[in-house]
């Protein structure tokens, strides 16, 4: 069955969706729609007397919304555009896309800027006489419910702003962005490819790249379906990760095929300016690392977030070594990829917090504990190889000689 969560147009469009824009202009429209649709809809509905009684207060409510919610969203853009200058100059400023994508933030404002544009197009239609009787008492109503939701939306946002933008908010959103392409590896080694290196020999016709940028996203299924329909066989030169130059190629074929083949080949691929968490492991696990490495800065000093960052990673590696789910085992027959490097993703990882942090010993155990665990369930070569760099760095960065006894016990 087709997963059509998982082609490259969904990616493009969810990443278009995942922007606050999108929810801005979607809650202005309903907010302008509401306040236009009141004098259609008003001499056909029935209405309680005491309600009709109460309308009359409908352009004091309007006053108050258009008046507060003007503050209340330059505050809180204010606040946002904080947080992303926060996380820029603390943590990493890959972690503020992920900031930018927080729904919370998103619905608050929208909510807002929507309440603000309804209130402004209900006062303009008050004055003009566009609401009679009937239709006043449904703006009355809407505005019952706008206010609602601005308490809604208030209250979510308030107690949000505990935990929006600090360090452990940045920590756990790169964790869960990590997640997901753990488990797609997890479950399918080469995102559902054949997972052999090097399957097809050198000689044999290649898909070039007609744009320079990283590898996004690879429909993998795509490429299936369009090997059947051409009656070849083809095998992934870039992976997810990987930056590609204009004229590299981003595919080996068995047969050669005309343009058209070639460019509907080339569309299961998405190329852009920067990495992604969808299907790249390595970025995220990259991005966690860059966290600790500027907590471990002499300017910030702060082992303890490069200690919950070594946590958070080992949690991810613990997902990609973890038992895959049978049912989303897949196989695409005539697409062959390279399998996921688990010692490339544990150097990327592990490597520079080791070199941040080399002169401090609880970051030096953290590593080896975190280490002895992923040689427990994960690759024990890859991660042996990884402890003996971390004590050769550590024995040449530590003084103290009851460091290196605590070290060697580690």
């Amino acid at each position: 069955m087709k997963d059509w969560l998982e082609t490259g147009w969904v990616l493009r469009l969810r990443e278009q969706l995942r922007k606050m824009w999108v929810r801005v202009i979607l809650y202005s429209l309903a907010g302008v729609a509401l306040a236009l649709v009141a004098p259609l809809f008003g001499p056909v509905l029935h209405y309680i007397p005491k309600i009709d009684l109460a309308a009359g207060s409908v352009d004091a409510l309007l006053n108050i919304i258009a008046t507060t919610m003007l503050a209340v969203t330059t505050f809180s853009m204010s606040i946002i555009v904080g947080a992303y200058g926060s996380a820029t100059s603390n943590a990493t400023p890959r972690a503020t896309r992920l900031l930018e994508e927080d729904r919370t933030a998103q619905n608050a404002v929208s909510i807002f800027i929507g309440s603000f544009l309804f209130s402004i197009v209900g006062i303009v239609g008050l004055s003009a006489g566009f609401y009679p009787g009937d239709a006043r008492v449904l703006l009355f109503v809407a505005t019952l419910g706008d206010i609602a939701l601005i308490a809604w939306a208030l209250v979510r946002w308030v107690s949000h702003l505990n935990e929006f933008g600090r360090m452990s908010d940045i920590i756990s959103r790169i964790e869960r962005a990590s997640l997901r392409p753990a488990q797609k590896y997890r479950d399918r080694p080469a995102l559902g490819a054949v997972p052999q290196a090097d399957a097809l020999p050198e000689g044999l016709p290649l898909v070039a790249s007609d744009l320079s940028g990283y590898v996004r996203y690879v429909d993998v299924e795509a490429l299936q379906f369009i090997a059947e329909q051409l009656g070849i066989k083809v095998e992934i030169r870039r992976m997810p990760g990987k930056y590609v130059h204009r004229g590299e190629a981003l595919l080996r074929l068995t047969d050669a095929v005309d343009d058209e083949g070639a460019a509907v080949l080339r569309a299961a691929f998405v190329l852009g300016e920067a990495r992604s968490f969808d299907q790249d492991l390595a970025y995220g696990l990259t991005v966690l690392c860059e966290v600790a490495s500027k907590a471990l800065s002499p300017g910030i000093n702060d082992p303890g977030t490069a200690i919950e960052v070594l946590r958070a990673g080992t949690r991810v590696l613990e997902v990609l070594h973890g038992e895959h789910d049978k049912q989303a085992e897949v196989t695409f027959d005539l697409v062959y990829a390279p399998p996921l490097d688990a010692a490339e993703v544990y150097s990327a990882f592990f490597a520079p917090i080791s070199r941040d942090g080399a002169a401090l010993l609880e970051v030096q155990e953290t590593l080896l504990d975190c280490l002895g665990a992923v040689e427990r369930f994960g690759d024990s070569v890859a991660a042996r190889r990884e402890m003996e760099r971390v004590r050769q760095r550590a024995r040449a960065a530590l003084s103290e000689v009851w460091e290196l006894e605590v070290l060697s016990r580690s």
